[in-house]
């Protein structure tokens, strides 16, 4: 089950802030953690340990692709121990829009 956000009731806006900075910490957490595991896989197809931020223009057909892939990566993410998949892992990403700075003016 997903959770829906409304920030229009009262208290939901800091809740969620909350919320979101103790994710983000544990996420945290765990890399620095995952950092000390001697066979940590760091590259190619079965890497472990991943870290990353990303912005860039998308179009809405672009935004709707991120929203299934993160869905998909959710889904996957999300599977009991009985589906024996091999290793625990941990996922947790930020998607949000920003506004845009205005660029900088060079001196002449």
């Amino acid at each position: 089950m997903r959770m829906v956000y409304k920030p229009s009731v009262p208290g939901v806006t800091l809740a969620l802030t909350k919320f979101s900075q103790q994710l983000l910490h544990i996420a945290a957490q765990d890399f620095a953690a995952a950092l000390a595991l001697p066979d940590v896989q760091l590259s190619g197809p079965r890497r472990q340990l991943w870290i990353s931020r990303n912005k860039g223009w998308v179009s809405n057909t672009d935004l709707e692709e991120v929203n299934a892939l993160l869905l998909r990566l959710g889904q996957l993410t999300s599977q009991s121990r009985a589906n024996d998949r091999g290793q625990l892992i941990s996922l947790a990403f930020c998607l949000a829009p920003i506004q845009p700075k205005a660029k900088r003016r060079q001196a002449d």
